[in-house]
């Protein structure tokens, strides 16, 4: 009886060293555009405390407020509102280029297995920037009236992240509007350090392929007994 616990309790160790993942799923702490912590949108007129207009044309004030939609504009929906300058999509804000930021931080994760996806649009055409580098997800000048989709899965990096959405106003009202569906990121819940020796590839073949034949041959003792 006791070699039997034994051989199980080897059984258990060997094949979790074989199979076990080195990450675990974890989300991307990240929102929407006029989204209050508890997940819905924010009522308008409101500062949006998780996006800042770090650049507008001279003599906007740098405050990102949730804001009535324009009549042509896709309605605000339940856990997104569109955010500008001014309280009011009938109102005009000044032309040219304004810079709407959020960050998020990807501190122990893994970044090259990050993903953002979701829907949005703007007032007038945009685009959205990862760390200073465009996605390649832009809005045209009058896409203001449906969300479209983006999807971003590289250019994401250790530690601190910036999601800029760059919004060039030709006139009249002007915001941007984003809500996310995927925000996901696989981190170590307790990464092993380092080894400054790297073993070939050849041995880590070796080493895995034995585990495997060990596990499975102890599996085969146990049903045996």
């Amino acid at each position: 009886m006791q070699k039997t616990k034994f051989r199980f309790a080897m059984f258990v160790m060997v094949c979790g060293l074989a199979w076990a993942p080195n990450a675990f799923g974890d989300s991307i702490t990240i929102f929407n555009t006029g989204e209050s912590l508890g997940g819905t949108a924010l009522a308008t007129g409101l500062a949006d405390s998780h996006y800042s207009l770090i650049s507008a044309p001279t003599g906007v004030p740098l405050t990102a407020l949730t804001t009535t939609p324009n009549g042509a504009w896709t309605p605000n929906t339940a856990t997104a509102d569109w955010i500008g300058t001014v309280n009011g999509g009938a109102l005009s804000s000044a032309v040219g280029t304004y810079d709407y930021q959020t960050t998020f931080n990807l501190t122990r994760d893994i970044p090259s297995t990050a993903s953002l996806s979701g829907l949005w649009t703007s007032d007038n055409q945009g685009c959205i920037f990862l760390n200073g580098t465009s996605t390649g997800d832009c809005t045209g000048g009058a896409a203001f009236g449906s969300l479209q989709a983006f999807s971003i899965t590289s250019g994401f990096i250790s530690g601190v992240n910036t999601l800029d959405f760059v919004i060039v106003n030709g006139g009249g009202p002007t915001g941007v509007i984003a809500e996310f569906s995927t925000a996901t990121v696989s981190s170590s819940s307790n990464p092993p350090p380092v080894s400054s020796v790297v073993p070939e590839p050849s041995t880590l073949v070796l080493v895995g392929t034995s585990l495997l034949g060990l596990c499975g041959g102890l599996r085969n003792k146990l049903i045996r007994r």
